[in-house]
């Protein structure tokens, strides 16, 4: 057993990335070993995101993600130097923020929702020690909204530490 704590940048994609910047976050993932290549996983993590372009002075918009996922690694290899695949599936807890200030007045919108959501990746792990590594992992993360989907590269690095 083991855990990673990784952080992030995230770099939105499709129509997505048309009105969102670059993303920040971190992850926290629990590793259990099922066999000396395959691994489950469960992380929890959390990106949030800001508008790609200046907005007018008095506009401000945000977009957060927390995903909540199970899934499988499979490593290659032996030694120090470890490369793996990955699978995640769960849920992505959202939440976007749209204020606009208009002749002294401060309106606000909140919207809050649920969704599925799949994450393919791959990565490595640089073992320094028995028990601590070094986790480095791309992840493509998808999240299904109504009629498309959200989706952002994750590039993440952090430490891993056996259990």
């Amino acid at each position: 057993m083991g855990v990673s704590v990784q952080g992030g940048v995230f770099l939105p994609t499709g129509d997505f990335g048309d009105a969102a910047g670059t993303g920040f976050g971190g992850t926290g993932t629990f590793l259990y070993q099922l066999s000396p290549m395959l691994q489950l996983t469960g992380s929890i993590g959390y990106a949030t995101f800001g508008s790609k372009e200046d907005l007018p002075s008095g506009w401000e918009w945000s977009f957060s993600s927390i995903p909540v996922q199970v899934g499988l690694r499979y490593s290659f290899g032996k030694g120090n130097f470890l490369p793996y695949v990955a699978a995640e599936t769960g849920m992505n807890f959202l939440s976007s923020k749209v204020t606009v200030e208009v002749l002294g007045q401060t309106y606000t919108s909140d919207e809050s929702s649920t969704k599925f959501g799949f994450t393919p990746g791959a990565g490595f792990m640089y073992n320094f020690n028995p028990k601590t590594a070094l986790d480095v992992t791309l992840k493509y993360n998808i999240i299904f909204t109504e009629g498309s989907s959200t989706t952002y590269l994750g590039i993440n690095a952090g430490v891993a530490f056996a259990l």
